[in-house]
């Protein structure tokens, strides 16, 4: 379980956990991306699925409740009023399953954050090279050390450069994704998001 994680909002956690999840399915596997986000659940709203996915495998149904983007890449979505035990039970059923599974966690390094980390084998820090965005990066990726999901690497959006992020972060950088204007920016980057992948399995 790979948590996909970022320092404040607009750095591209959730285009990440996608473009990831449809590099593996490119690989054959049969991932799934959790929407891990409780008080901005946009995973649902940005696929065009129904958000109660994650409630309904809290609630014991089996993993075929998810809703699917495209063949092979399931998406558990979330609602705002989705319960907050919720996301912890569905976690913990996941644990479980032999299929990759990508969490699009909140941004930050407070409590929210934390919970999915808690379940997460490793982590993915995503950023874009702007100095708030690095700042507070870092900070969730010290957060992720601490909870024994370190993160693996570093993925900087909307750049072609990395600049030096790799030693910023302590951590090496898997790939630069451009910044796409299309309606479905983790398709239109797949090269990225495939060499990512690679990177990291």
């Amino acid at each position: 379980m790979l948590a996909v994680t970022g320092g404040k909002g607009g750095v591209g956690k959730t285009t990440t956990a996608l473009g990831l999840a449809a590099a593996a399915a490119r690989a054959g596997r049969r991932p799934v991306v959790v929407d891990a986000d409780r008080d901005c659940p946009d995973l649902a709203t940005v696929t065009g699925i129904d958000g109660g996915g994650l409630a309904r495998l809290a609630a014991g149904e089996p993993l075929g409740v998810a809703g699917t983007l495209t063949a092979g890449v399931a998406v558990l979505g979330a609602r705002f009023d989705t319960d907050p035990g919720a996301l912890s039970t569905a976690l913990e059923r996941l644990t479980d399953t032999e299929r990759p599974v990508f969490l699009d966690c909140p941004a930050g390094a407070g409590r929210p954050a934390a919970t999915p980390l808690r379940y997460a084998a490793g982590s993915v820090a995503v950023t874009r090279r702007t100095e708030r965005a690095l700042v507070d990066g870092r900070k969730t990726a010290a957060m992720a050390r601490r909870l024994d999901a370190a993160p693996r690497g570093v993925i900087v959006s909307r750049a072609d450069a990395a600049g030096n992020v790799a030693e910023m972060f302590d951590v090496p950088v898997l790939g630069c994704v451009p910044d796409v204007e299309r309606c479905s920016p983790w398709r239109a980057a797949e090269s990225a998001y495939d060499a990512v992948y690679a990177a990291l399995v």
